[in-house]
């Protein structure tokens, strides 16, 4: 499935709103915005820079969409930020018709994490 990477700013007021909240906490939400889907990973608080996440692929299936995710790490030795940080990523995707019950799977660094349903925002 076809999806771009977005800053929270160019989504919707209400999505952005939404990542703001979400992205203090490791997890992921799916919010519908008209026909549009977006996507949030995050890694929660992080004691220095480095830190990142990213959706790598998001595949369909009969029953949901499996979203897979990779976590960044600094490298061992690596020269960071000194500053506490909330790696997130905002992914849209142009999704017509889907269901409210619509399952997506997230998987991290090929692991199954969190499932979730998504939320529409009127």
């Amino acid at each position: 499935m076809e999806f771009r990477n977005i800053s929270s700013f160019q989504a919707p007021p209400k999505v952005e709103r939404m990542v703001q909240q979400k992205r203090k906490e490791e997890g992921a939400a799916v919010y519908v915005a008209g026909d549009a889907v977006y996507i949030v990973v995050a890694r929660g608080e992080k004691p220095t820079g480095g830190y990142g996440i990213r959706v790598v692929d998001i595949e369909e299936e009969e029953d949901g969409f499996n979203v897979h995710v990779e976590y960044l790490d600094p490298k061992p030795g690596q020269m960071v930020a000194q500053v506490v940080t909330h790696p997130f990523a905002v992914v849209k995707a142009d999704l017509k018709d889907i269901s409210r019950d619509t399952s997506f799977r997230f998987y991290i660094d090929g692991n199954r994490g969190w499932v979730h349903t998504a939320s529409y925002l009127e």
